[in-house]
């Protein structure tokens, strides 16, 4: 995998958190009159004006060029939840573009069934991104990204983007990792007490302090270099270390 590929996914983590603080901005400008005919729902939704307007077209322009990308990312590296996602798009869309057939005139009822199926989504970006941390990143070639993907990215992320992405994304991964790796150490009755506190230590540290994180993962790597088996155990984790040394 490229480090491009990898920042579409990093980039598309920050875009559904921007894609949920849009939801509750714009949805209370939606209203709503009743339909004399029911037979197409017993309310239908007026066309939004103004302010409302604007946030309606970049909420579901956001939404559909995510989506997009996020399928494409799931069709080559996690094929098999697809299929899952795209129900999940076809079952919120209709509450983005107001295809939707309201029972009742409650914007936030629209908003909640939105998020409902946003959150299926983000579940699956999240084992996405999981699936592949654990993948050896490249160099990447040249012109691998669309200038007209939401998923777009410089080489550059700002300091506050990818201290919530460390935060929301990366951290979760590293702890659940470390995790594994102490706990094979100790089925294989490794006595290493300084590995298990240097991994402890690393569990509990504020995702706040990214450089920190970063001094600890290498001092654990370093530790375990005097042991064949710490060494030869903690190869596991070379993915993740070699991501959060990219930060």
């Amino acid at each position: 995998m490229d480090k491009n590929t990898f920042n579409r996914v990093r980039v598309a983590g920050l875009v559904i958190n921007e894609i949920e603080d849009l939801a509750p901005k714009m949805y209370p400008y939606v209203e709503f009159v009743k339909n004399e005919d029911e037979s197409e729902g017993k309310y239908s939704i007026t066309p939004l004006s103004g302010e409302g307007a604007e946030m309606h077209e970049m909420m579901l322009d956001k939404y559909r060029k995510w989506y997009a990308c996020v399928l494409e990312l799931l069709e080559q590296y996690y094929p098999e939840k697809a299929d899952d996602f795209t129900k999940a798009y076809e079952s919120a869309i209709p509450y983005v573009t107001f295809e939707c057939k309201p029972k009742v005139p409650n914007s936030f009822k629209m908003q909640f069934e939105f998020i409902k199926h946003l959150t299926a989504q983000k579940t699956i970006l999240s084992h996405l991104f999981s699936k592949m941390s654990t993948m050896e990143i490249t160099e990447s070639e040249p012109d691998t990204i669309e200038s007209d993907e939401v998923c777009e990215t410089e080489e550059k992320i700002p300091r506050e983007m990818t201290a919530l992405l460390f935060k929301q994304a990366i951290k979760p991964v590293l702890d659940e990792e470390i995790k594994k790796f102490t706990d094979k150490l100790s089925q294989e009755k490794a006595a290493l007490d300084k590995v298990g506190e240097l991994s402890e230590d690393i569990i509990t540290s504020d995702a706040a302090d990214i450089e920190q994180i970063k001094t600890k993962c290498t001092n654990l790597q370093q530790t375990c270099q005097k042991d064949d088996l710490c060494k030869e155990n903690i190869k596991q984790l070379a993915p993740i270390f070699d991501i959060i040394s990219r930060l």
